[in-house]
């Protein structure tokens, strides 16, 4: 991006097309009467308007697309061509359209083009960092006008002598046997160049420090110290989380917990997979989701369609396909969503009209008849007036639940806001205006209304966003905030299909639990990240009733070749074996993708699949990692040499590196299954990522007392093979061992020490430079030589490492570990603490 290189690739056909195209062409074509040239011209331009159109819907173009990005398969390349055959058609239509005459300032525009391109990007990015918050309309004004001003400074005349005289000096330097004294055009050069190498250097060397530098210029600076001061664990994978401690965990236990699903919506595929030959049956798209919706103490969808009746006819498009979208369920999907568990349904969203009034009248009909409470949109005025709070009582605590939505298709705004269907929903849209202040004056009295009820939660479910989009757009942030300063308590958004920051604040003296979008419940369209959602779900203190905090249950649509799609947690996916037999390696990869997906946006770091558990927690102050347990202890492990020993100690403290540190898993140590083993016992930790015996013998005074140590270091030692850092031979790390042991001994309540040998690791560690055979054999040679120390010191000595090595063997690393050492935070301690258990 630096030096353009997509752009220029991009470009480069009509860059040497307009070099080959040759003045006698031009000649030719001014010499043809106009009136010819202008049909011409105009039906090119209809054609190459008539093919971009069509283009767009075969091939769905992305922005990444329209910018030159990389295409993922071999259809892109078509499309790119396409693309390419569609704006030359258009070059053609405007190059017949366009008079033979001078127009006033777009001729000059024109034969000073070069100098608009080259000057114009600076200008244009800082003008576009302070549009980012602007309404759309503004922006397009704003857009509109810096253009024509660019135009017209860069564009002129006067530029373009100077710029002309700026690069004929430039070339001469390049191209003149002469020698030319320093000038200003020598300057320019000189500028540049250094503006690229200093711009190099920052995009090369930023975050390392300036000790750090300063050994990079002398040469003095290598991987492997760069490994110790972090750069093997400074990813954005290597944040330790804080751990939910009991206390957390027992509130969120006992909480009440409000779950939240996105759009229950059926496209044409998903009603047609239904159909069993005499009804339409939804139940296996609930299948998996059902125990996490049914065990929540009260459940909230969104239900964004209507239910007319088969003779309306049914969802007629599977978005995007050509056809026109207008939404339908069967009364089926209904009692479907109400046997997941759903305890209320909004039914404020732009899908409402679908169907006409009859489709939205006959859907609250259906809604009450199976007894699915709803809330959002009204059969008439009164039942609007009387019902737009929404009051629900649920085991002690009462909830006023407000709904809105930014329109409805198909429909004029002005009928929903003050027209006719003016009585069938509530409308929040906007952001600035009449009609906006209008809305926030009517919402402002709403909340003003529900707070005379004394509800303990106000709970406001608002239906807008831009589609497709994993950051909330301008419109909601406003909207939110309305909500907010107005009492919200719990503000459960959605319509943009894909997920959305959910998060917990202080807000005003309380706690406010926003969440901008969940995604589709399951959604069949999976472009743009449309198979990846999540269950939001809000806990609130049962005494006090107010928001604790927060969880989510990530989601990834399974599509089967038969029978429904289905939203599956991603939980599910990695510990139900029935499931996994009916999913493929491609549904794996993309189940991976949709969990980093959720992650990342909700946490601003992406997860492995391999650590996902049950629930993510999080509260005001972002996420809480939950202890991993799930040992199932036997006798083979009890009679091993590490777990008498830890029943006997009032303390433990493990010491060691990465593994012990948890630094590439969110913090979580190999033992941590362990220590659920033995609730009453005090587990310490001191260890550190990348670190060597060498780092800890240094740092011996700072490990904290304990009567039992167990120590895992040297696998580093041998990984590194740095002389500076480690110990070289067997010998030197025994003898570096044995200074540790001595002095954790001194400790005032030492009673013994366990040594845990090196760390077996697999071939592909990019941080090692021997061979893999050669890793092996002198991680054996050391883990020898400690066994014989201990024998001789009687000190505890454990090999893992056979059984760890028995494990990967059959089966996949990525079962276990994260990379070529690290195991994952779930089925990876857990198998490195039995290992360890098992050792006598």
């Amino acid at each position: 991006n630096t030096f353009s290189a997509a752009r220029i690739i991009g470009f480069y056909p009509y860059y040497m097309s307009g070099y080959l195209l040759c003045r006698e062409k031009s000649e030719e074509l001014k010499n043809k009467k106009y009136p010819l040239r202008a049909v011409i011209g105009i039906a090119a331009a209809v054609v190459s308007a008539a093919a971009s159109y069509g283009a767009y819907c075969y091939f769905k173009y992305t922005d990444e697309a329209l910018q030159m990005a990389g295409y993922a398969d071999p259809m892109g390349a078509v499309a790119r061509i396409a693309l390419y055959a569609i704006a030359f058609l258009a070059i053609f239509a405007l190059r017949y359209i366009s008079p033979d005459r001078k127009i006033p300032l777009l001729t000059m525009f024109g034969r000073n083009t070069l100098w608009i391109f080259i000057l114009h990007r600076p200008f244009t990015l800082l003008i576009s960092d302070h549009m980012t918050e602007l309404p759309e309309v503004l922006v397009f004004v704003i857009s509109a006008a810096a253009a024509f001003a660019l135009c017209f400074i860069l564009g002129n005349d006067i530029t373009q002598k100077l710029m002309n005289k700026l690069i004929d000096g430039c070339t001469q330097i390049f191209v003149s046997d002469e020698k030319t004294k320093f000038n200003f055009s020598k300057l320019v050069i000189l500028g540049v160049s250094l503006f690229f190498i200093v711009n190099i250097l920052i995009d090369s060397y930023s975050g390392i420090a300036p000790k750090d530098l300063i050994k990079i210029i002398k040469g003095e600076y290598s991987y492997d110290e760069a490994d110790e001061n972090g750069s093997e664990n400074d990813s954005d994978t290597d944040i330790l989380y804080p751990i939910m401690d009991t206390e957390q965990k027992q509130a969120f236990d006992n909480a009440f917990r409000i779950t939240f699903a996105g759009d229950l919506i059926l496209l044409e595929d998903q009603v047609k997979r239904a159909y069993n030959g005499e009804d339409y049956d939804f139940t296996d798209v609930f299948e998996y989701a059902e125990p996490y919706i049914s065990s929540a103490d009260y459940a909230v969808g969104v239900f964004e369609g209507p239910m007319a009746g088969g003779e309306a006819g049914y969802t007629t498009s599977n978005f995007d396909d050509g056809k026109e979208l207008y939404l339908n369920f069967p009364d089926s999907f209904a009692s479907a969503v109400k046997d997941a568990g759903f305890d209320l349904v909004t039914t404020a969203n732009n899908h409402v009209l679908d169907k006409g009034e009859k489709g939205a009248h006959r859907t609250l009909d259906i809604l009450d008849e199976i007894g699915l409470d709803h809330t959002g949109s009204y059969r008439n005025e009164a039942e609007k007036q009387s019902g737009h709070i929404k009051v629900v009582e649920c085991q002690g605590i009462k909830m006023a639940v407000l709904s809105y939505t930014y329109g409805s298709n198909y429909i004029n705004d002005p009928e929903l806001v003050g027209g006719s269907l003016s009585y069938l929903t509530s409308v929040a849209c906007g952001t600035e205006g009449e009609r906006f202040e209008l809305l926030k004056s009517r919402v402002e009295q709403d909340l003003k209304e529900a707070k005379a009820l004394s509800p303990d939660i106000i709970i406001v479910l608002p239906h807008m966003g831009t589609q497709f989009s994993n950051n909330a757009d301008n419109e909601q942030t406003v909207w939110f905030d309305i909500f907010k300063e107005n009492g919200a308590d719990i503000i459960l958004g959605d319509h943009p299909h894909v997920v959305e920051p959910a998060f917990v604040e202080e807000y005003n003296g309380r706690k406010v639990f926003t969440a901008y979008c969940p995604g589709n419940f399951a959604n069949i369209y999976r472009e743009n990240r449309g198979d990846t959602s999540m269950l939001v779900d809000v806990y609130i203190d049962r005494e006090n009733k107010q928001v604790i905090g927060g969880s989510i249950v990530p989601l990834y649509t399974h599509a089967r070749a038969d029978g429904n799609f289905r939203a599956v947690p991603i939980c599910e996916i990695m510990n139900n074996a029935e499931l996994r037999s009916q999913l493929t390696t491609d549904d794996l990869e993309r189940a991976a993708n949709s969990n980093r997906l959720i992650t990342n946006v909700v946490f601003g770091h992406e997860m492995d699949i391999t650590s996902v558990t049950e629930r993510y927690y999080f509260n005001e102050n972002g996420f809480i990692r939950s202890k991993t347990t799930g040992i199932e202890l036997t006798d083979e492990m009890k009679s091993g040499m590490l777990y008498p020993e830890i029943e006997k100690a009032g303390s433990v403290c493990f010491v060691g590196d990465s593994v012990t540190e948890g630094t590439k898993n969110g913090g979580c140590p190999w033992y941590e299954p362990i220590e659920a083993l033995f609730p009453d016992k005090r587990f310490l930790n001191y260890s550190k990522g990348g670190c060597t015996v060498s780092y800890m013998l240094e740092r011996k005074d700072e490990i904290p007392d304990a009567e039992l140590y167990v120590i895992a270091l040297g696998t580093n030692d041998v990984r590194y093979r740095d002389e500076t850092m480690c110990a070289m031979t067997a010998d030197d790390y025994v003898s570096r061992m044995n200074a540790l042991v001595d002095a954790l001994s001194g400790k005032p309540s030492f009673s013994k020490a366990i040594l845990i040998a090196p760390w077996y690791s697999t071939d592909g560690d990019p941080y090692c430079s021997l061979s893999f055979g050669e890793k092996t054999r002198l991680n054996e040679e050391y883990s020898s030589a400690l066994e014989s120390y201990c024998k001789e010191r009687s000190v505890g000595f454990i090999n893992a490492n056979e059984q760890i090595k028995s494990v990967l063997l059959t089966a996949p690393d990525r079962k276990y570990l994260l990379d070529h050492i690290h195991p994952n935070s779930t089925k990876g301690v857990i198998m490195y603490s039995e290992a360890v258990l098992k050792e006598r």
